[in-house]
């Protein structure tokens, strides 16, 4: 794991270092900077907050110099300092307002500082966009997490006429366990979710079924179907796996 993250930041650094020496606005980055040779060290020992600091240092230094602020808004991503990242992301976002990358930050953000309305309408601008079935997910995510069911619903049906690769995958955690299944069966539990809770019980069971389908070792999905048989017997009342906006039906992960 800390191997793929220093890979991560190097690759992200290289790729800003060429950005920097490409554009026309942003002087080229001094190999001899000292603030660049104590980042560079601190990456490839994988001390990512001396990184951090070192790149702050660098910043303030060269304030011209801000495409090196969208690296900084990374590391504080991969450190979970949300508020700091946040920071970064939106300052650095309004001199490039179509930097998909930066809004997406802006958006997990805001999900983590639990401010669910204003990340769903970051992720609404996004997955508008982008089309991307992972931003889709996110914001059924946020919308079932607040109970905007409706939304979520249309969300759903609006991702579920893309074309899906097998590759798009999502991990889920049931209790202390984490599960993998396919990105659309993740998508058709929470639609059944929502559909269940506006009292559209059969097509909630239709979606729970169409994502076991999908994917038969569907943990969340086995278990909301189950929990709805068990309801039709008079037994009790399905799970919605998802008791607060904090722990959502199905986590993705990248």
């Amino acid at each position: 794991m800390m191997k793929k993250a220093i890979a991560a930041i190097l690759y992200l650094f290289m790729a800003v270092t060429v950005s920097a020496q490409s554009g026309k606005t942003t002087a080229p980055a001094s190999k001899n900077n000292p603030h660049l040779k104590v980042f560079n060290q601190s990456v490839m020992s994988g001390d990512v907050p001396s990184a951090v600091v070192a790149l702050n240092y660098y910043v303030s230094d060269q304030g011209a110099n801000t495409v090196y602020e969208d690296t900084l808004a990374m590391l504080y991503m991969q450190l979970g300092s949300y508020v700091q990242c946040y920071y970064w992301a939106d300052k650095r976002s309004k001199l490039r307002p179509n930097d998909n990358n930066l809004l997406e930050m802006k958006g997990i953000c805001l999900d983590k500082l639990q401010q669910p309305k204003e990340a769903i309408a970051v992720f609404e601008q996004l997955y508008s966009k982008t089309q991307n079935p992972y931003h889709a997910y996110k914001l059924m995510e946020l919308q079932y997490g607040i109970k905007r069911l409706a939304e979520c619903v249309a969300t759903g049906m609006a991702v579920e006429k893309q074309t899906f690769k097998p590759e798009y995958t999502m991990t889920y955690n049931v209790g202390e366990q984490m599960g993998r299944t396919y990105l659309q069966a993740g998508i058709f539990n929470i639609h059944g979710l929502a559909l269940y809770d506006l009292d559209r019980k059969a097509e909630a069971k239709q979606y729970f079924e169409k994502a076991l389908v999908l994917d038969s070792t569907f943990m969340l999905a086995k278990q909301n179907l189950e929990a709805m048989k068990a309801i039709e017997a008079g037994a009790g009342k399905p799970k919605a796996n998802n008791p607060s906006p904090g722990a959502p039906p199905a986590n993705k992960q990248d």
